[in-house]
């Protein structure tokens, strides 16, 4: 995998099962129009800062993820979850007062697209973006854009939920942790980037394979930042909390934040092993049109998986 022999990280983590991921065959097209789009468009706080998003790569991420998917559409999610990964930091750099009264703006925009007025760059691009996704409907997924959306909105309410930094269980950990982290967006951005529409029945059967797939993605991408974030946290102070799993992990086994990398890269390839047992028994005995979408949807949380994977080995980000 590039990258993955000169990580400092390579020396601790196991080898994966999973298919090596590819990139969306129009990979270069859509990372030139959005980077292009969020460099010009963003208010980067200095030159720095600007040229280290440009230098992570962060579209690589969607189009490991989703690259079978339709090109207009993965173009849009790429938007979405870039300007998720802009917002995420923005967070990080204001209050708490601040960040609850964006989010309460940005929902208002959710609710009334239409009659919402921006007042802010933020709100502007927001506003754009929105109504962009939800002017991009399909027949058979009529609903799939405001999902999109209500999940989007949802992964940045985390930043505002005062028990944020309270889980004190790896357990509890991992359920706040599948939000926060967007894997129910990335879920809704599968389907609809594939058009691939679910019944309530196919939904129901998948549910414990989604689950796994998000565990896997969560706590891959907090080994892969927490040195990142542990910096970060240094640099707030006293009060500022660190939420990562490596961290939980470390407190609750009371060991080495060394120990508790490897036993997390631990639980990453144990998932796998239970990813696959999973999929085999949902699949068995199922045929027809039920069959089909089935083996497409556990194909492409599979690519969800090793795309991230793919995505942290090459990145820039958390270096």
């Amino acid at each position: 995998m590039p990258g993955k022999t000169s990580h400092p990280l390579s020396a601790i983590a196991p080898p994966t099962i999973l298919t090596a991921p590819q990139l969306h065959p129009n990979h270069k097209e859509i990372d030139h129009h959005v980077i292009s789009y969020l460099v010009n468009t963003w208010e980067w706080p200095s030159e720095k800062a600007k040229q280290g998003f440009i230098s992570w790569k962060l579209s690589e991420v969607v189009l490991f993820m989703f690259s079978t998917g339709n090109t207009t559409r993965v173009q849009l999610a790429c938007e979405l979850l870039l300007l998720g990964f802009l917002m995420d930091d923005w967070f990080d750099n204001n209050t708490f007062e601040t960040n609850t009264a964006l989010v309460s703006r940005l929902n208002a925009l959710l609710t009334s697209p239409s009659t919402f007025s921006p007042e802010t760059n933020i709100e502007t691009m927001h506003t754009t973006l929105f109504r962009r996704i939800l002017a991009a409907t399909t027949p058979s997924l009529p609903e799939a854009p405001t999902a999109i959306l209500t999940t989007y909105m949802h992964m940045l309410a985390c930043h505002c939920d005062v028990s944020r930094g309270e889980a004190t269980s790896f357990r509890e950990y991992l359920v706040f942790r599948e939000v926060d982290v967007g894997m129910p967006i990335c879920r809704e951005l599968l389907y609809w980037t594939e058009d691939l529409a679910l019944t309530n029945e196919d939904k129901k059967l998948l549910a414990p394979l989604e689950r796994v797939a998000n565990y896997h993605v969560s706590i891959l991408n907090d080994i892969f930042s927490f040195d990142r974030e542990w910096k970060a946290a240094e640099t707030l102070g006293q009060g500022a909390v660190l939420v990562n799993g490596v961290r939980i992990l470390a407190d609750e086994a009371a060991v080495s934040v060394g120990t508790a990398k490897r036993l997390c890269f631990a639980f990453v390839r144990a998932w796998e092993v239970e990813f696959k047992r999973m999929v085999d028994e949902t699949l068995e005995g199922v045929g027809g049109m039920e069959g089909e979408r089935l083996q497409r949807a556990v194909v492409g949380i599979e690519r969800r998986m090793s795309g991230a994977e793919a995505f942290s080995w090459r990145t820039k980000r958390y270096l």
